[in-house]
């Protein structure tokens, strides 16, 4: 190893040092004994001073766009798991109601569920087939006369098996996406809902739902969109391929501004994703990327504009 790799080398452990100490410093919690060892770290080298002053400032970024609150690292979810079977008691789920997050909230009223990059299969009770993509979450409904599934967050797509006289229905944001077979997929992100179909017909109402302007028929290759509570826009002609790209691992970008495909990037990560400017969010991106390689992709977005990214595993990512 020569000398200027070394030395880069210990400049990398200071950092990380360095790093290591605000999130301990931030907690906290440390004892006395610790916030020695904290200062005789600092004092051993104006090296590790100015490694301790530039994460510092990296840290009172992140407060400033938190709305001056220390970021928080939200539990990472495990595989589809029915939520009754994992939660005992309702001691227990008022106890981490308390002080979870709004998305493992969310994920408490769920009954299944997916975490950061995960997707899954699940088999519903009508023997219908449901692919949940990353950071979703559904709660189910099936009785006599009855199949609905209510999308809380994120993004499925639904098999429907045929039941004579029972549609099946998919809830999202006040809206309904109704089809006696064929498949289609359902998105619920920041307020709007994108319903999206492949095969067969989808009936979509949102709304005014006695009101026939807001009824919305989907052929095969088309799709809707609404907002929370409103009515749907006409259908349109769209690419299969890209809108549901995520089925086989991928994010397609066609000219998408720079700021929806950060935050489209970001549903596959465990990290908060921080944009502290936002110079570049109407700059058009073209590419493609593998969502199994998430963070390297966003590190890969950020460089065609010029940004650096700065990551604390497992608590936030900074695009500065």
């Amino acid at each position: 190893m020569g000398k200027g790799q070394e030395r880069s080398e210990i400049d990398r452990g200071v950092a990380l040092d360095a790093r290591d100490w605000i999130v301990r410093l931030t907690a906290g919690n440390l004892s006395r004994q610790e916030l020695d060892r904290f200062h005789a770290w600092r004092a051993q080298s104006p090296e590790h001073a100015q490694a301790f002053a530039r994460e510092k400032e990296f840290w009172q970024l992140l407060q400033g766009v938190n709305d001056g609150n220390p970021p928080v690292a939200v539990p990472k979810l495990r595989r589809p798991v029915n939520r009754r079977s994992f939660l005992v008691g309702g001691a227990l789920a008022a106890s981490v109601a308390a002080v979870a997050a709004p998305r493992v909230i969310t994920w408490m009223r769920s009954d299944f569920a997916t975490s950061s990059g995960e997707q899954a299969t699940t088999t519903l009770p009508d023997g219908s087939t449901m692919f949940l993509n990353t950071n979703s979450s559904v709660a189910v409904d099936f009785q006599r006369g009855r199949r609905l599934v209510n999308l809380l967050a994120g993004e499925a797509e639904f098999a429907v098996k045929p039941a004579a006289g029972v549609p099946f229905s998919v809830s999202a944001l006040g809206g309904s996406s109704d089809a006696d077979s064929g498949v289609y997929a359902v998105r619920s992100i920041a307020g709007e809902v994108t319903i999206t179909a492949s095969t067969g017909t989808v009936s979509v109402t949102g709304g005014d739902a006695g009101a026939a302007a807001n009824l919305v028929s989907l052929a095969p290759g088309q799709q809707t969109r609404y907002l929370s509570g409103g009515a749907p826009k006409p259908a349109s002609d769209v690419d299969l391929d890209t809108e549901l790209a995520w089925r086989t691992g991928r994010v397609v970008f066609d000219a998408r501004p720079f700021s929806s495909a950060v935050a489209e990037l970001g549903r596959y990560v465990s990290e908060r994703l921080v944009v502290a400017t936002h110079a570049h969010d109407a700059s058009p991106i073209t590419a493609v990327f593998l969502t199994r390689d998430a963070h390297a992709a966003i590190e890969a977005l950020a460089h065609t504009q010029g940004l650096s990214v700065r990551r604390v595993p497992g608590v936030v990512i900074v695009i500065s």
